[in-house]
């Protein structure tokens, strides 16, 4: 024990030290303009499309709104977009999330439209 009665380790270290910080430094992100391709949105894609289960009923139109957000609008039919949207929005909100994590690590943002072809949109963007 040390002279203010509080445990150390055998080499002689204190357990716990004030003002130090562990776990290393924070870096800050950099920001990247939005390109053609991100992951986040290869990811959307993805999953949209596996849900879909028919890959030709599904369209993508990625349009940029800025430097650092895009908008990603999905087309696909009517019999479909339940499948997407899911029961009371969970597959959407579980997807808009993933998405935002995703696009968050390099400073963007993607938003997520699903619009049924012949009907007006269906969903608010995150």
């Amino acid at each position: 024990m040390d002279q203010e009665r509080r445990s150390t380790y055998r080499d002689g270290r204190k357990p716990y030290q004030k003002g130090r910080r562990l776990g290393g430094y924070r870096r800050e992100r950099e920001y990247v303009p939005v390109s053609d391709s991100t992951a986040a949105e290869d990811l959307a894609q993805y999953v949209l499309t596996v849900l879909a289960r028919d890959s030709s009923s599904i369209q993508f139109i990625r349009e940029p709104i800025d430097e650092r957000r895009l908008r990603l609008s999905v087309s696909c039919d009517p019999e479909h977009t339940g499948r997407l949207i899911g029961k009371g929005g969970k597959t959407i909100s579980a997807l808009r999330l993933l998405v935002k994590s995703a696009a968050s690590r390099r400073g963007k943002k993607v938003d997520i439209d699903i619009n049924s072809q012949g009907e007006e949109q269906l969903s608010d963007h995150y």
